[in-house]
């Protein structure tokens, strides 16, 4: 997934609002880690973004990265005067995400990670902005990934909708992929799908041009029929990726 470039993030319009993962990361040539797909979805990152580091959980052994901007943004919106708590943040460790993820250390962060495989943490509840990198060293790991986003989109015609451009590319779909699907009660469940027969209780879709989607009859509400409908799009990568659409009933 990581070969094509992402498209451009855009913190204002982040849909992922649950995250809890524990992996190891690959490294490019050069030794940096590199940021997983879902981690620069997850944290809005784009080429040439900055991150704080700081000592992470264990001072010796790990370390703590936050969106610099984000924190920047925070400043000024908490504080009438917030030079002393900007001019703070300058003087922390800089990283930079740089071409395909990659993660360009500052020295004392690489010396820290500099120990052959590199683990990363993330976890919305406790570090809503952060996730932590530490070498892996002899331990046993238990991979762990949960990720949910959700969007609201609107009906074309057709009753049709436009996957967003960054789900289709941490999915890595296209025009033409098939995607099963599974009707039910006001809801239709999708997932990727290679197979040329779904499993039962399943039928297969294929995506159109730009990521336009066939809905299914289930989704044929009197309120997904009307002018300006919109329905709401669920996804989970749990590791393997699913989304579910239902009908959504906004305010008037």
């Amino acid at each position: 997934m990581l070969l094509d470039p992402p498209p451009r993030f855009s913190p204002a319009r982040n849909p992922v609002n649950r995250l809890r993962a524990t992996l190891p990361v690959i490294a490019a040539e050069d030794g940096s880690p590199v940021l997983p797909g879902f981690i620069l979805w997850a944290f809005a990152l784009n080429e040439g973004d900055l991150l704080a580091v700081e000592p992470g959980p264990d001072p010796d052994r790990s370390c703590r990265f936050r969106s610099y901007a984000e924190r920047v943004w925070s400043a000024q919106e908490g504080f009438a005067h917030p030079w002393p708590w900007v001019e703070e943040l300058l003087r922390q460790r800089m990283a930079a995400v740089g071409p395909r993820g990659a993660l360009r250390l500052p020295e004392e962060a690489r010396a820290r990670l500099a120990c052959g495989q590199v683990l990363l943490r993330a976890e919305s509840h406790a570090w809503r902005d952060s996730f932590t990198l530490e070498p892996v060293g002899g331990r046993r790991l238990d991979p762990e990934l949960l990720l949910q986003a959700g969007y609201l989109l609107p009906v074309l015609p057709g009753f049709q909708v436009m996957l967003p451009e960054d789900l289709l590319w941490m999915l890595d779909l296209e025009k033409g992929d098939r995607l099963a699907c599974k009707p039910g009660l006001a809801t239709a469940d999708f997932e990727p799908c290679e197979l040329k027969k779904p499993p039962e209780g399943w039928h297969g879709v294929e995506l159109g041009p730009g990521g336009l989607l066939s809905l299914p009859d289930s989704l044929r509400v009197p309120s997904a029929l009307k002018a300006n409908a919109q329905v709401r799009l669920e996804v989970t990568l749990s590791p393997q990726a699913t989304f579910r659409v239902t009908h959504w009933v906004g305010l008037e």
